[in-house]
């Protein structure tokens, strides 16, 4: 691709409307999301079925091309309720009656909350097939796991990455792969950061315990070498983005040249620019991941249980990391089966140079651990933290 050099002309809808799933659910799913507050937003083509299924879920799940073919192979009706965060998410499932969702699309993090309210049920994961093309470290999640031996909570769908994005004119891919490169003070002031305290206190953790397999476990002694890491990176913070598109936008602008947020790289690529990048540092990095679960509630758990099969599939996985909504990656790896060589490319599913036998997903994969909640302190301590430094 040639790079573009007017951020004014030549952005326009192809960098606004994609630039992260972020922006999306910030932006366009607003207007969305506040319409379904009312009502399920029906996306299907077909006649009103006598039992719908009915999921609530993350944008890009009501696609057409994700959802079609299931219901023109179980002859149904599939409705959605699209929601923004995790939190919209509980307040959605709160305020509606027992047996309203028959399935859920949560963030693996949110599960514990979904298992504390005793809004969904663990299942067995013997019949599904595709598991056995799942890198490992979704095939056996340990995020969702059941209390009995081969159950799970959900089964993961989507997932993408928390690392560095970079400008690859400023900032060598040796650089990249550090956390405390960050820190050096030829970047100060430009580095921008995603207004999230979850992902970016668990990026920290990671730099101050490198190769951590559970991040947001951590003592208070660790909790407070993480805020002295952060203390030492607000100087190189050149400003707070509510969403991916502000700070996509100032990484075009030239005015910061890194971003602890992850895959801004994948939209600006797809907008024309090619000067731009992203891995996980060595140290580790944080993945978010969404898992497909069933409503304890739900009259309807036999065709819901074929749904989270149906999305298991590698065909399927294909189109719903490749939605209009946004862009991300899938966790069966027969992926690659139905992309052509410009997607593979553009999501990492290539050879990876460094790691003979593997692709360069799969390396990332195995850098980086799962976002998760604070388990040894109460959410709010880690919030203010994150608030201080924000405000330092």
């Amino acid at each position: 691709m040639t790079q573009k050099t007017s951020l004014e002309s030549e952005t326009s809808a192809s960098a606004t409307t994609t630039l992260s799933r972020r922006n999306f659910l910030r932006t366009t799913a607003a207007g969305a999301a506040a319409t379904a507050l009312g009502n399920f937003t029906i996306f299907s083509r077909q006649a009103r079925a006598a039992e719908p299924l009915r999921v609530l879920c993350w944008p890009g799940y009501e696609e057409r091309d994700v959802i079609g073919e299931f219901e023109d192979l179980y002859k149904t009706k599939v409705e959605f309720k699209i929601y923004i965060g995790g939190e919209q998410m509980l307040q959605f499932f709160a305020q509606t009656p027992p047996g309203t969702f028959d399935a859920i699309i949560s963030d693996a993090e949110y599960v514990q909350k979904l298992k504390a309210s005793k809004a969904i049920d663990a299942y067995k994961t013997d019949g599904f097939a595709e598991l056995a093309n799942y890198h490992p470290k979704f095939r056996d999640f340990s995020p969702t796991k059941g209390e009995a031996a081969g159950t799970v909570y959900g089964i993961p769908t989507r997932f993408s990455f928390y690392g560095i994005s970079y400008n690859t004119d400023e900032m060598s891919a040796e650089e990249a792969t550090d956390w405390n490169t960050l820190l050096d003070q030829k970047y100060a002031g430009k580095i921008g950061m995603f207004d999230w305290y979850l992902p970016n206190l668990g990026n920290a953790s990671l730099a101050i315990n490198p190769g951590n397999q559970t991040p947001y476990t951590i003592s208070d002694d660790q909790l407070a070498k993480v805020k002295e890491f952060l203390t030492k990176l607000r100087p190189q913070i050149g400003m707070f983005g509510s969403s991916n598109q502000p700070i996509a936008q100032a990484m075009l602008a030239g005015d910061i040249v890194a971003s602890p947020t992850g895959d801004l790289d994948i939209d600006l690529k797809l907008a024309g620019y090619d000067n731009f990048s992203s891995t996980i540092p060595k140290q580790g990095g944080i993945r978010w991941q969404e898992v497909a679960c069933v409503c304890s509630a739900s009259k309807n758990k036999d065709l819901a249980l074929e749904w989270v099969k149906y999305m298991t599939t590698p065909k399927v996985q294909s189109k719903l990391v490749y939605t209009k909504a946004f862009k991300a990656r899938g966790p069966n790896m027969k992926i690659v089966d139905y992309w052509d060589d410009e997607q593979k490319k553009l999501l990492s599913y290539v050879p990876d140079p460094q790691n003979p036998g593997k692709m360069l997903v799969e390396t990332l994969i195995d850098r980086s651990m799962p976002r998760g909640l604070p388990t040894n302190q109460p959410e709010q301590a880690w919030i203010d933290i994150f608030n201080e430094f924000k405000t330092a």
